[in-house]
């Protein structure tokens, strides 16, 4: 940070004179010293120059355009009310353009492996023969779906999308506190948060150089193209579990921004090895599924058969090849909370590689030693279910 950018920050932070990071916490606004990191200056600066009240009506005027474009969650079983406004906070959260750069090295990577990770474990098998990986931990896990082994098609990828939840620990450092490799969701919420602050801070957004999100949906439908190249021009449907989903919103603004038809289970129906859409009381034929619905309800045939979401036959369709699914069925064994006590091991077995990210610190109760390390920190730990329900 340049002396007129320190100068710069520490008046516009004088309307914060009360404001002080957690002892102990790293803190995203201030440095060690009480200046302001540099990838703030410019919204602090635009902060410390607001009318009293301003911002008040800043987040008002969020609250307003949230409304207005129906943004929302679900929450099931809520007392409340199922549908929920998104909270969007007033003030945006900022990433460094180099510390972004290191977490997307690090999320890549992490995506190469749990892609190495389903390949083995719905095929050949390599972890388990070489015990990184013990046959306990699968055999336990109820989304290790026997009739989905052999279903990866060896020429297009496992995992389209990926996503992870993060959090920065004491020492600055991102770690990944859970993976979402089945459906991930959020793509969505990221573009109507970039398109409502963009509104409301329109010439900060402008001073900052934020950086678009346009690139990451022309890649991901370009993606989605590219798992049928045998398809001069593919018909992508995205499947939904239906509106009362906690993530509807998403769903309609993903089928509209990438243009694709939002079906659900009802819409499709299997024959001749394909799947195909009902419309119209005729049949057109389905090449890829972004699906948004969970593994062992997509397929009331040969997965739950209480199933009133999926598609009845979808897992032989998947086999014959007269269809592709992103993210590809069976990849919900991945989001286990159980995977991080193995990840360091598997990642240097499988790509030769150190874990640039660290994930929390796991230990699996099924190794004596683990099991003893657990009871003897249990009033300091989270003891969860193998399986993420």
């Amino acid at each position: 940070m340049t002396m007129s950018q320190v100068q710069t920050s520490t008046a516009a932070l004088e309307p914060f004179r009360g404001y002080a990071p957690v002892p102990g916490d790293s803190d995203e606004l201030l440095l060690p010293d009480g200046g302001t990191r540099a990838h703030w200056v410019p919204l602090v600066t635009a902060l410390g120059a607001l009318e009293p009240g301003s911002l008040r009506d800043i987040g008002r005027e969020t609250r307003r355009l949230v409304d207005e474009l129906g943004v929302t969650y679900h929450v099931y079983s809520d007392p409340a009310g199922v549908q929920r406004p998104w909270p969007l906070d007033a003030v945006p959260h900022l990433l460094d353009a180099g510390e972004w750069t290191a977490l997307e090295q690090g999320l890549t990577q992490r995506a190469r492996l749990f892609e190495w990770i389903i390949r083995d474990v719905l095929g050949p098998g390599e972890l388990l023969r070489a015990g990184v990986l013990p046959p306990e931990f699968l055999a336990a896990h109820n989304a290790y779906l026997h009739p989905l082994r052999g279903t990866l098609q060896p020429d297009r990828p496992a995992l389209t999308l990926y996503a992870a939840d993060l959090a920065r620990g004491p020492d600055g450092r991102f770690w990944v506190i859970g993976d979402r490799v089945q459906a991930p969701s959020g793509a969505g919420y990221a573009l109507q948060n970039r398109e409502l602050l963009s509104r409301t801070w329109p010439q900060t957004f402008a001073e900052m150089g934020v950086q678009g999100l346009g690139g990451f949906f022309r890649s991901l439908y370009q993606s989605l193209r590219e798992l049928r190249p045998d398809v001069e021009d593919p018909r992508i449907v995205l499947l939904s579990p239906g509106s009362l989903n906690e993530t509807w919103f998403e769903h309609v603004l993903l089928a509209r921004q990438l243009g694709l038809t939002l079906v659900q289970g009802q819409d499709l129906v299997f024959r001749d090895g394909r799947i195909w859409l009902s419309t119209l009381g005729q049949l057109e034929r389905v090449d890829v599924i972004l699906r948004r619905v969970d593994d062992a309800w997509c397929d009331p045939l040969s997965l739950d058969p209480e199933s009133r979401l999926g598609v009845a036959g979808l897992v032989e369709a998947v086999r014959q090849g007269g269809i592709v699914v992103a993210n590809a069925l069976g990849t919900g064994l991945l989001e286990s909370p159980g995977w991080p006590a193995f990840l360091p091991a598997i990642a240097r077995f499988a790509l030769g590689e150190d874990l640039r990210m660290p994930s929390v610190a796991t230990w699996w109760c099924g190794t004596p030693e683990s099991l003893e390390h657990v009871l003897q920190h249990r009033d300091s730990l989270v003891v969860r279910s193998i399986d993420r329900s």
